[in-house]
């Protein structure tokens, strides 16, 4: 009688590609070099989905036809297999996360005295609304732009300046191009300043590092920062030691956020409990009272006011409110944003407050114009636009 062999060719054919699986996965950035061919991760997600069916496969049964499957011994730790499968799917889901580019964070580098500023010429996914976004060759959110020719306004300031989870032209500086394009085409150039976390030293800086680079705008906004008062402003008055291990604290952040997972699960999905715990984080820092922190910022703003004066620059302050989300009004009544009042009024510098040019609220009411405690959302950066954009209208030039 004759008897038939039972095939076992394709567990040979599986087990033939699991090298070149490990390969594909090993060097996939080899391969996958920049945003534009993410897509291609879609290869090491089939090596380690193929991975995973192995590392399955080895915990059935053991069959007559088995001789080329893992030993027995390895078959009865069922706990190492599940680990090694648990972590197998980890890493297939990352993977995945990568086929839509949410590896890619923006990244960030220290130039000189500037302890952290994006690095130039980069797309990247923006954290929140997860959005293509690009960094241009002068290190300012938006794509490339010309000058020459054009009045430069240069808005400096911090994440609300910056368009904090909103797409490249929703930010405001973004919405501004485009209402002085369809009034006056071809004459001004609208440069993105804002960095995420910036106070107003951290601005000066940012100006005199474009300045050197041969950005001259005949006019900057200043936008008011909600990140007074803590420990990121007195981060500029650091020592050299202290400000290379800022600077290696910022390479570490931008390893972390290289690993998509991070990107969705803490700093998309868990935001709110990142932006709570992120403090503790902070380097250790004397202590000063609010009498002297209100004198320390005061100094910045004349600081970067006498900057920008002394190159001929004409300055407006712009005065973003907060949102009172227990009341569901404005909140624009801090001490450092009546110290930003106040020094405008004291300089005869024109203000624009967010709080009037979104007094026009909806029916809904003003919480539209806000994703949370302070950063805007499309609908209140482009009234905010709408705001500036009529008062440089009436500015002489």
């Amino acid at each position: 009688m004759n008897t038939v062999k039972p095939r076992n060719g394709g567990k040979r054919v599986r087990q033939s590609l699991v090298p070149l699986a490990l390969i594909a996965i090993v060097f996939n950035r080899a391969y996958v070099r920049d945003i534009h061919h993410d897509w291609l991760n879609v290869i090491p997600l089939l090596a380690t989905l193929l991975i995973a069916y192995g590392l399955w496969a080895a915990g059935r049964p053991r069959q007559p036809d088995d001789a080329d499957m893992p030993s027995v011994a390895f078959r009865r730790r069922r706990w190492l297999r599940f680990i090694l499968l648990f972590f197998v799917l980890l890493l297939a889901a990352e993977f995945c996360l990568r086929c839509l580019s949410y590896h890619r964070p923006l990244l960030y580098e220290r130039q000189g005295d500037l302890l952290y500023t994006p690095v130039p010429n980069q797309e990247y996914v923006e954290k929140i609304s997860l959005s293509h976004s690009r960094i241009n060759d002068y290190g300012l959110r938006g794509g490339p732009v010309t000058l020459a020719g054009k009045t430069v306004i240069l808005c400096l300031g911090d994440s609300v300046t910056f368009g904090y989870g909103l797409e490249d032209h929703a930010a405001y500086p973004a919405q501004l191009q485009e209402m002085l394009d369809q009034t006056h085409p071809g004459r001004f150039a609208v440069l993105n300043g804002g960095v995420d976390a910036y106070p107003v030293e951290f601005m000066r800086q940012k100006f005199l590092y474009l300045w050197d680079r041969g950005v001259h705008p005949g006019m900057v906004v200043v936008g008011y920062s909600f990140n007074e008062g803590g420990w990121i402003p007195q981060l500029a008055n650091r020592g050299a030691n202290a400000k290379e291990r800022i600077a290696a604290t910022v390479q570490l952040k931008n390893f972390i956020r290289g690993f998509a997972l991070y990107n969705l699960l803490v700093e998309n999905w868990g935001r709110v409990y990142y932006d709570r715990i992120k403090r503790y984080g902070a380097p250790a820092r004397p202590e000063v009272s609010r009498a002297e922190v209100l004198a320390m910022y005061r100094n910045y703003l004349h600081a970067l006011y006498d900057d920008l004066h002394a190159r001929h620059v004409q300055v407006v302050f712009a005065l973003f409110a907060g949102y009172d989300q227990r009341t569901g009004q404005y909140a624009p009544q801090s001490p450092f944003q009546i110290e930003f009042q106040e020094f405008a009024q004291t300089q005869g510098i024109p203000l624009i407050e967010s709080e009037r040019a979104l007094a026009q609220s909806p029916s809904s009411g003003i919480r539209v114009y806000f994703q949370d405690q302070c950063h805007m959302t499309r609908l209140g950066s482009q009234g905010f636009s709408e705001a500036l954009a009529h008062v440089l209208a009436g500015m002489p030039r």
